[in-house]
């Protein structure tokens, strides 16, 4: 009776965890894929079941990525030696290599022959859940622009290729003052200027909020008549909202061009945030 309820627990484990379990034999052939496994590795039990796991279906591998199937294989070693791998990455051919914390440990089938199960770890909420919060630290609340450090390392990305293929690179820095921004208005302002900007932008355009009230751009194979163009568009975006009654009160906005052709690579930035600063 005991022995029953063990195998229906196990059943319905088996049928309904979300992580992946895949039963192997001596020989290292699945014996058994669960939903969840089949999800999670791509790979239909009718085609699984009865080839080799580490075939075409799950790869164990150490920390630096290299496979274990012939020098340490877990497998291998929770069927002959009765050894427990509690920590172990899985490498999915089915998912482009994709790579997953999974677990080896060692079972007993009903005729007292040795099994192995491996569990494959369903992450995908975790690493969902890290990409918006890479995502919510990469960009600026208010604006929807880069935050500035991010902006910073894309900056410093697009420098550095730009200048290896010799290509044209031009920066723009924008500020605005007014009483507008001294209220409860000032964030809604803010906002709709970097609205303003990004609809102005093509996509190889990189562009951040460098400070409260100062953005940054930087714009590929374009020169100061390209930037000067761009900002031309910005500040025709912002007339409108204020048109449209939305902005309410005194608002500026100044900006300074800078070009690779006048400043180098090096200091473009520098450059740019200086002639803001002394209005030339």
């Amino acid at each position: 009776m005991a022995f029953e309820i063990e195998r229906e627990r196990f059943k319905e484990l088996f049928e309904h965890t979300s992580d992946g379990v895949m039963v192997i034999d001596r020989a290292l052939r699945i014996l058994a894929l669960n939903p969840a496994a089949e999800r999670l590795t791509a790979c239909a039990a009718s085609d699984a079941v009865g080839t080799r796991v580490c075939s075409e279906v799950a790869v164990c591998q150490n920390a630096e990525g290299f496979e274990l199937c012939e020098t340490a294989c877990p497998g291998a070693a929770a069927l002959e030696r009765r050894e427990r791998r509690e920590a172990l990455d899985v490498n999915l051919p089915g998912r482009g290599g994709q790579v997953v914390p999974a677990s080896c440990i060692p079972m007993t089938a009903a005729d007292g022959s040795p099994l192995a199960l491996i569990l494959i770890r369903d992450v995908s909420d975790r690493a969902e859940l890290e990409e918006q919060i890479l995502a919510h630290e990469r960009l600026d609340r208010v604006t929807g622009l880069y935050a500035r450090a991010y902006f910073d390392d894309l900056y410093r990305r697009e420098i550095k290729l730009a200048q290896r293929q010799q290509r044209a690179l031009a920066a723009v820095m924008t500020a605005l003052s007014g009483e507008v921004l001294d209220g409860p208005d000032a964030d809604q302002v803010i906002r709709l200027v970097g609205e303003a900007i990004r609809a102005s932008l093509r996509k190889v355009d990189v562009a951040g909020r460098y400070d409260h009230q100062t953005f940054a751009m930087v714009l590929l194979d374009t020169d100061a008549v390209g930037a000067e163009s761009l900002m031309s568009r910005i500040e025709a975006r912002v007339e409108a909202s204020r048109a449209a009654g939305r902005i309410r009160g005194a608002l500026a906005v100044r900006h300074a061009v800078g070009t690779v052709a006048q400043d180098g690579y090096e200091g473009l930035l520098k450059a740019t945030r200086d002639r803001l600063a002394w209005g030339v």
